[in-house]
Order: structure tokens, then sequence, then C-alpha cells
């Protein structure tokens, strides 16, 4: 669902994109100063206005948002100088993302009920191991 005006347009994006208050979205939406209080209430009621938020918020979050963050995950793994339980935790975000966090042998999942902290050098390095093999098996799935 699409807002109706182009103020309750502004008004949407304002809220997503800026964060700010239903009345300071009112405000810079184009709303009247003195009653953008009144006027956000009266809007956030509304089933179609809520709709058309969750529909802008899931865009941003699954568009913008997702991107950033896997490039921001790339550059830890690809850190020389970050530390390897960061960039376990890098690996296992992208790759639960992709779905091949899914297919690790047990071994590994019984590792990762360890917290990055508990993990010996060996025992990250071999989580690390067994997600750069699911890397090249999705690799392999996706040129197939």
């Amino acid at each position: 669902m699409s807002p109706s005006t182009e103020l309750q347009y502004k008004f949407i994006q304002s809220i997503v994109y800026d964060g700010v208050s239903g009345t300071e979205a009112a405000r810079r939406a184009g709303y009247s100063p003195a009653s953008a209080r009144q006027t956000a209430s009266q809007l956030l009621s509304q089933k179609a206005i809520q709709e058309a938020i969750r529909q802008e918020q899931f865009k941003y979050l699954n568009g913008t948002l997702a991107s950033k963050a896997l490039k921001t995950l790339e550059k830890v793994i690809d850190d020389e100088n970050a530390p390897h339980g960061a960039k376990v935790q890098a690996s296992i975000a992208i790759l639960e993302r992709s779905g091949v966090h899914h297919n690790i042998e047990r071994e590994n999942v019984r590792l990762m009920e360890k917290t990055v902290n508990e993990m010996s050098y060996d025992e990250l390095m071999a989580v690390i191991n067994s997600y750069q093999s699911g890397v090249q098996q999705l690799s392999k799935q996706s040129t197939n």
C-alpha cells in the first residue's frame, strides 16, 4: 500500500530514513508545525500508513542496509589485522544469510556452541575452514 498524498509519502520517508519522531516527521513533511503532534498521531493510527511504513522499512532493511552490512562483513573477513573471532562472526553472518550455514558438519556446529572467546586458535581455524568450504560449495552450486 502506498501513501495517498505527497505529504504522507514525505512523512513515511522521514520516519523510515531519518528515524525521527512522528511529530518531527509531520513537520518535515510539510504539515502545520502547530498541529504536527496531532497530525502524526492521526497518521500513525491509520492502517494504510502503518502498512506503508512497514513496507518501506522492509525495502530499506533488505536493500540498502543489507548491502552495506554485507560490504562491512566482507571488509572484516578480508582485513588481515582483524581478530580471528571477528572474522568467524562475519563469516557466520554471511553464510547464515546465504543458507550455507545449515550445511555445516555436526562437529563444527558443536564448536559454534562455544563463544568465539572460548575457542582455541585451532578451533577458530577449523570453523573458518569449514565456512570457506561451504562458500566454495555455494559458489559451485551457483555456477551449475
